[in-house]
């Protein structure tokens, strides 16, 4: 398990940083262009984990499209969505003002206050960063393996952070607009996060590679095949709308943490069917009320970093808000 923290200049920067630090890390940059006509694209792989970027810094105050395929293609490099087995989400143009319009990170333009590393190179093998775009507001995004109910192949997921800015809804967390994380409470299908599933026991349909976490009918992939509906997460657990309002002390040792659940929904029966097929590695939900964004808590020897959504923050000034929603990030033995 591996850390880093530092600035950064730019999401170019931002990236250059982190394809150094995962390739001394046991991944494979596939690809690095950068920036040219103001669009730059990175890749990375290891173990079935095939996720690349296309970014910008000259719109929308930065914006980097995230996709995700079943393979490591050399030729699609400046097109991430014609990649082996792709997605479906992921923004499938060039175009700048395009990029933020389905699964991304958006307004993260540099220059960032800080960002956070935290990496797994064992199974489950992860990387998931934090960034602090600027003093006091994040944008989270990721990818790897879930640690897995049961024994089946694929698990492999990825994520952005897209923010909605409409004015009724900037400073609302709940705003089923905002898609961001493991997450299935969002309602824009292309935003979601997505898991490999293609082997999956009891999967409805033989053709279907991917689920898509969101609160809506999930689509298909680039090549037209259907997606499995993708549940749980960040906001759409039962864990968390059970115990979400449980605030950690740091006057004693009651530090409730809430794991991330991955649930695959069979919507052909009736009723439905819902499969709770694991969880995202050492990540967990919190109430962070009596926490500092960034603050490092150690529980059990393990150093865990807290952070909220994206501000920690309940004035409804229009400036990104998520009250006291946060997310813990494990870093082991630190």
């Amino acid at each position: 398990m591996a850390f880093q923290t530092g600035t950064s200049t730019s999401i170019e920067n931002l990236l250059t940083q982190l394809s150094t630090f995962l390739v001394a890390n046991g991944w494979t940059e596939t690809f690095f262009n950068t920036i040219t006509l103001d669009v730059g694209s990175i890749g990375f792989s290891k173990n079935g984990i095939f996720v690349s970027m296309q970014y910008t810094e000259a719109t929308d105050n930065g914006a980097m499209g995230i996709y995700q395929a079943t393979a490591a293609d050399a030729s699609p490099t400046t097109n991430p969505w014609t990649a082996t087995g792709d997605s479906g989400n992921g923004e499938q143009s060039n175009t700048l003002t395009q990029i933020d319009t389905e699964r991304c990170i958006n307004q993260a333009g540099g220059p960032h206050t800080a960002f956070f590393f935290f990496e797994n190179d064992a199974s489950p093998a992860y990387i998931h960063v934090v960034v602090e775009v600027d003093a006091g507001r994040y944008r989270h995004f990721g990818f790897g393996e879930i640690e897995k109910i049961g024994d089946w192949t694929g698990g492999e997921y990825c994520y952005g952070h897209f923010w909605d800015q409409a004015s009724n809804r900037i400073d609302i967390p709940s705003a089923s607009q905002h898609m961001f994380g493991i997450d299935s409470f969002g309602t824009t299908v292309a935003l979601g996060a997505t898991m490999r599933v293609d082997g999956y026991p009891g999967e409805p349909d033989p053709t279907t590679l991917w689920a898509n976490m969101q609160n809506s009918t999930p689509g298909n992939d680039t090549a037209g095949n259907p997606r499995w509906r993708g549940a749980g997460g960040w906001r759409s657990s039962r864990e968390f709308s059970s115990f979400g309002g449980f605030e950690i002390s740091l006057a004693s040792a009651y530090k409730p943490l809430f794991p991330i659940p991955f649930e695959l929904n069979d919507t052909g029966p009736a009723p439905d069917l819902a499969s709770r097929v694991g969880y995202q590695a050492d990540v967990r939900m919190c109430n962070i009320a009596n926490i500092e964004p960034g603050q490092v808590i150690a529980i059990a020897g393990e150093d865990w970093y807290f952070f909220p959504w994206v501000r920690k923050q309940f004035l409804s000034n229009n400036t990104e808000e998520s009250w006291n929603a946060g997310i813990a990030y494990r870093r082991e033995n630190a």
